[in-house]
Formats: C-alpha cells, structure tokens, sequence
C-alpha cells in the first residue's frame, strides 16, 4: 500500500463530518484541495472529489435513514429530475475546456455561498416535517440544474436542492438536510461511474479520501441534531466565497488578460 497521500485521510474526516451535518457537498472543498495543494489535473480533481463524496453521502445517507429523517413522499420525481440533469451535466463535463469549467465552478460556487449566507442572516428556517402538494411540480426543474452543476462543476445537488426543500417545500432544517445529501448520494452515483469508465479518478487519493468521508459522515449525521443551524451555514459560505473568488480570478489571470 502506499501511504503518499495519507494525510488525505484526516482532512476527509473533517470535511464530510461539516458537510453531513449541513446538508453540503464536500466536493466543493475536496475539488480545489486535490487541485491547489495535491496538483492533480483539473477534470481528475472534480471527478475524485465527486468519487469521494459519493462515499461520504452514502454513508451519511445510511446513517439518516436510520433517523427516519428523510422524506419518501414526492421523493423518487425530485431524484429522476436530479439525474436527468446529471445526464446533461456529463455532456458538457466532456466538452468544455478546461479553463471555461474553472469559471463555471466559480460562478456556480459564489452564488451558493451567497445565497445560503443570506438564508443564514434572514434566519428563514423550515418547520413542516413533509413537503407540500405539488411541490416537484413547481420546483422539479431546481433539482434538473442542481444535478447538471453537479455533474460539471462537482457541486450543486446539495446545496441547491436543501435551500429549496427547506424554503420552497418549508421541511425542517434537519429533513432538508437529509434529503438534501440523499439526492447527492443518488447523483453521485451516477457522475462517478461515467468517471470510473472514463479513468478520470485517482485512486490512489480515493483510496484514503473515501475512508476519511465514510467515518466523517457518520460523525456528521449525529452532530448535525445538536448543532446550532447558523453555525455551519455561516462558517461553509465564507469559505466557498474564498473557493470561488480565487476561481475566478484565475479565469481572468490565466484566460482574460493573455488575449490579445
């Protein structure tokens, strides 16, 4: 075995206790780490991120539905609208350069860390243990353009899909929370396998990533109960908006000013 990347292993831990217990992603902290600070090339980073992240939900998943905190009614239309999106997002993952995806992963990232501070500073949280009538109905296309994003950019499901459960479908901070990572697992799934065929993943990074998140989502499923609701929306924004301005200020580096 070899052990080059095993400090990889405490990061993952941290990173999806975070996230599991706040209804985030933790590709979109995976992805810049695996790029910046292990240099791997830019589509590998986004498709291990993804990788370790699919074991990170499923295992957080597991964990929530032990809780019952995940709601069934309406559930199998918001996960075939996820992965219909999916399909679309994979079609430009393998189309569009390298330098245009950088953008797009910080466009997409600065609107999330924005939106969900300004949910965290509002303090408009949900109370419903359910999700209205017709709620896919009104909201189905959100959960499309969550898992498109997703699947491009290795972030979105979650963190568009738990604002709109919790403030459209007006469920629980905690049932969008699980709902949330539940929809990510299902994405996830399917984003990974077209990577595994594509040979997109390191495993070697995976090998001790994907250990990491399994025990951190554990972790984070339980914390997520006894923790403050601001908390974690607050502390996981600011640092998306620092990911997503060094994003896009590489763009305008690297792209922009090397233009005639």
């Amino acid at each position: 075995m070899n052990f080059e990347y095993w400090y990889v292993f405490p990061f993952a831990v941290c990173v999806a206790t975070v996230a599991n217990a706040s209804g985030f992603s933790g590709s979109v902290l995976f992805q810049p780490f695996f790029y910046f600070v292990l240099k791997i090339p830019f589509a590998n980073s986004i498709a291990t991120g993804i990788a370790t992240e699919t074991l990170g939900m499923s295992s957080g998943t597991f964990s929530y539905a032990r809780q019952k905190l995940i709601i069934k009614s309406q559930l199998p239309w918001l996960a075939l609208f996820t992965i219909i999106g999916v399909l679309f997002g994979l079609l430009l993952f393998k189309n569009i350069s390298q330098d245009y995806l950088r953008l797009l992963v910080g466009l997409v990232v600065f609107v999330i860390a924005t939106m969900q501070l300004k949910l965290a500073f509002t303090k408009k949280f949900g109370n419903h243990q359910d999700l209205p009538p017709h709620f896919t109905h009104r909201w189905g296309f959100l959960f499309s353009i969550a898992g498109f994003f997703s699947a491009c950019t290795g972030t979105g499901v979650a963190e568009i899909s738990q604002p709109t459960l919790e403030q459209k479908g007006r469920l629980s901070t905690l049932r969008a929370n699980a709902t949330a990572i539940f929809l990510e697992s299902i994405a996830d799934w399917v984003i990974t396998l077209f990577n595994l065929q594509m040979g997109n993943i390191n495993l070697s990074i995976l090998l001790f990533s994907g250990t990491g998140v399994i025990l951190g989502a554990q972790l984070g499923a339980r914390l997520g109960p006894r923790l403050p609701k601001n908390l974690l929306k607050v502390s996981f924004s600011i640092a998306l908006l620092f990911i997503s301005s060094f994003y896009i200020y590489r763009f305008i580096h690297d792209v922009v000013q090397v233009q005639p």
